[in-house]
């Protein structure tokens, strides 16, 4: 039985990332650095067999995929690859948010999995549609090898869930950098960690 191959690419830096604001399901595109970013990692993965490429439709990720498998590969976007949506924290700085919703700020800190953002989805509900749709992809393409680019906090979903004892254990265990890859075969349905954080 031949394996099924997922390669998980996050996105470049952002200039959002880069100073700290929070953007979530906002659309913002990649800054300089994170274009170059997303080339080197071509030519760091341009020797991949991939079958299929799926991406969020947030810009910074489709321009990722573009980027790193070239302008004439067809890439099939869907926003169940979409970030968690952060509600009224979106677009702060986390100084902003700590000072602007204290209660809720702390609440993350401690029990972030459990945090009501307003405005926000629920965090089981991103983790739900994510796992759910990466689930749905691997089981419909065996022996395929698929690339889905998208962002650090639905890579860190994927990863809690396949690797750890519950997503909400393993969050914040896996550390997602821009414009790395993470491979996972997966053999008679069994998850098998292959690369973390390439670049």
């Amino acid at each position: 039985m031949s394996a099924t191959r997922l390669y998980l690419i996050r996105h470049g830096q952002t200039e959002q990332n880069r100073t700290g604001v929070l953007m979530g399901s906002t659309d913002t595109p990649l800054n300089d650095h994170g274009r170059q970013q997303a080339r080197y990692l071509s030519e760091r993965v341009n020797a991949l067999e991939v079958d299929t490429i799926f991406s969020s439709p947030l810009q910074r990720a489709t321009e990722t995929a573009t980027l790193v498998f070239g302008r004439e590969q067809p890439i099939i976007t869907d926003s169940c690859l979409q970030e968690y949506h952060f509600g009224e924290w979106e677009g702060l700085h986390f100084t902003e948010i700590e000072q602007n919703y204290p209660e809720a700020w702390q609440m993350w800190l401690t029990n972030w999995d459990q945090t009501k953002i307003p405005g926000a989805e629920t965090f089981a509900g991103f983790t739900q549609r994510v796992v759910s749709f990466t689930n749905e992809l691997v089981a419909a393409n065996p022996g395929k090898q698929l690339a889905v680019v998208s962002h650090g906090g639905c890579i860190r979903s994927l990863l809690a869930h396949y690797f750890s004892e519950s997503v909400s254990a393993g969050y914040w265990k896996f550390k997602v950098d821009n414009a790395t890859l993470t491979e996972i075969e997966f053999l008679a349905g069994m998850p098998i960690l292959v690369r973390f954080n390439y670049r």
